[in-house]
């Protein structure tokens, strides 16, 4: 069944941080669902109960019958058995109708979506902090996570406490104190769960994060296999890998510790039950109390008690096991985003001819180590600007502040005017192209790569983007696992299966098909060989035409003949101006560009 999913119609803002109110955040939006499942549900219980008490009926209607034989002529059979036994089968068909069809897809994928869309709006802090694979494995298992125990309370504790009344209030019905072993069970039974599971649920959270660190160092050797083997690292990997598996193994043993512990409890308690309950029927029955059907219905009746404990206790495990789950996803996922759109925020506009940065007494610090001091710096539209320094000099935190990537601790930075704070970030990056130095590809089609920036874009318009970059002659080579070839063919997990150079090809094309009025360029030719280096240069020089450009490098050479040469150290402009005057002035540029070594600077 077709499944669209509102989001419009989802509560706004981000997901609570709480259990209840997170649980409730999602439960909230399928509550006419839940209401018709949990009347179902009571309805079966209601003829499950019935099913024993029908049985007493026919043992006495067997008994008063004698040699007549005639049972099959009672009318409350048909008219009474028959019908509660087809809306019976009615019921369940529904029910588990709606749980499949409806309940289980539908709100599965709502929470996942939901999670989802509210990951993708935290900052680069946010991934930069965490493994990528644990994060998505808590937005997929976040659905899972919540969906099953709330299935579990309506199937199991819902159902079988429904059930247990019906049991208890007819019993009672019959004879008062015919219920007294049920009753007893009942509040010993509920006094076990409250006592052991809240405990099962601390142990249960402690593995799952167990569980999680273990995914993620799994996840992290098996991402870097290539150092792993440059180093020879295997036997030392494994035996890390073997250090968290005990530790993962030491939490689950004692999780199941404690789920043993209450099996075996309600093990006595069961036997308790079956041995009392139609001892204490057998007794009323031969002192005339009640009839022998109701001896007999009770036999049943507390049989399918004992099975459904079992079946209780499963299901409150799954229940704390899952909640253990929801509040690791809580933990992952629900912590508030630190770069936000404020509610006023407008979109960013650039006129043809316009794309002036300007930069205005920034400061900004990472964890408290500040990293810009009171930066100012002016670009003109259509200016080229080269940025220069040593490895932690500022020039990649520069960029990453102009995308907003993070937000300053005062000062602000303008485009034409525009606080970028007070516009939407959407806008904001949609009017920036970036080629960096490790080009990011997704698991898709090369077309899909090109095309990332500007969709919509035709096949014509994509060819020749990759032309431009001198990609399109191995892009036609290309071919997957699938037997697609070219365009549409599947370049792997983070464009595994092309090189370096190739990659930042696919780069440089999808930034030229995106035809953004401002460009960074992050060592954007770093990975490509001297001759297809020296080819692309023209092109890259066209691209830079009309635009503002922002061009970091480490190879001097590449950069010298552009405007302008901005040179940082700790964050701060200590030099400003064009390649020649930068060397008539004989400092640090200078200096950089002395020790160079076959364009590469020195320490």
């Amino acid at each position: 069944m077709p499944f669209h999913i509102n989001l419009e119609g989802a509560p706004k803002g981000p997901p609570p941080s709480e259990l209840w109110p997170f649980v409730w955040h999602f439960v909230r939006q399928i509550k006419g669902l839940l209401l018709v499942l949990l009347t179902l549900e009571a309805c079966v219980a209601a003829g499950q109960a019935m099913i024993p008490l029908m049985i007493g009926w026919l043992v006495n209607d067997i008994n008063a019958s004698g040699e007549a034989r005639d049972v099959l002529a009672h009318p409350w059979l048909w008219t009474t058995a028959l019908p509660i036994l087809v809306g019976w089968g009615l019921c369940m068909m529904v029910m588990w109708f709606l749980y499949d069809h409806i309940y289980t897809p539908r709100f599965n994928n709502l929470i996942r979506l939901q999670l989802a869309r509210y990951t993708l709006g935290h900052s680069m802090a946010y991934f930069a902090h965490d493994f990528a694979g644990r994060i998505a494995s808590k937005v997929i298992e976040g659905g899972g996570a919540l969906r099953d125990p709330l299935r579990s309370v309506m199937s199991a504790l819902w159902y079988c406490g429904f059930f247990s009344l019906a049991v208890v209030g007819t019993m009672m019905h019959f004879d008062l104190w015919l219920a007294t072993p049920v009753v007893l069970w009942l509040i010993a039974y509920i006094g076990s769960l409250f006592y052991f599971l809240p405990g099962a649920r601390k142990l249960q959270l402690a593995h799952n994060r167990d569980h999680s660190r273990l995914v993620g160092h799994v996840n992290d050797v098996y991402a870097n296999i290539g150092l792993v083997k440059l180093f020879a690292r295997e036997r030392e990997e494994a035996a890390a890998t073997q250090a968290e598996m005990e530790a993962h193994g030491a939490s689950f043993t004692k999780a199941l510790d404690r789920i043993w512990r209450m099996g075996a409890t309600h093990t006595v308690m069961n036997v308790a039950l079956m041995i009392s309950a139609p001892t204490l029927a057998l007794m009323y029955w031969q002192e005339g109390r009640i009839s022998s059907g109701v001896a007999v219905m009770v036999i049943p009746m507390v049989w399918q008690l004992v099975n459904m404990s079992g079946w209780i206790r499963h299901e409150s495990t799954v229940v704390f096991e899952c909640l253990a789950r929801v509040e690791e996803c809580m933990e992952t996922i629900t912590k508030p985003w630190s770069v936000v759109d404020r509610p006023d925020a407008t979109a960013l506009t650039v006129k043809p001819d316009g794309g002036t940065i300007a930069f205005h007494d920034i400061t900004f610090d990472y964890g408290g180590e500040t990293v810009m001091h009171g930066l100012h710096l002016k670009i003109p539209a259509g200016q080229k600007v080269g940025l220069i320094g040593r490895s932690g000099a500022g020039k990649s935190t520069l960029v990453n502040l102009l995308l907003r990537f993070y937000d300053l601790k005062s000062g602000k930075i303008l485009i034409d005017g525009q606080d970028i704070s007070t516009v939407t970030q959407r806008s904001l990056r949609r009017h920036i192209a970036v080629v960096t130095q490790d080009s990011s590809l997704l698991h898709r089609t090369i077309a899909e790569n090109i095309g990332y920036g500007r969709p919509g874009a035709s096949e014509e318009e994509l060819r020749e983007a990759a032309r431009r970059a001198h990609a399109e002659s191995f892009i036609e080579s290309l071919y997957d696992q699938d037997g697609a070839r070219g365009f549409d063919a599947q370049v792997g997990e983070r464009g595994v299966k092309l090189s370096g150079g190739q990659r930042q090809r696919i780069a440089i094309a999808r930034v030229i098909l995106e035809d953004a009025p401002i460009l960074v360029l992050d060592e954007a030719t770093s990975a490509l060989d001297s001759e297809v280096e020296a080819a692309i240069q023209q092109e890259m020089r066209e691209l830079m035409r009309g635009r503002t450009t922002l061009a970091i490098a480490h190879r001097l050479s590449t950069i010298a003949h552009l405007d302008r040469l901005i040179v940082l150290d700790k964050g701060r402009i200590v030099e400003d101006g064009s390649h020649a005057e930068l060397l008539a002035r004989d400092g640090l540029y200078a200096q950089l560009w002395r020790r160079q070594s076959g364009g590469f600077l020195g320490d």
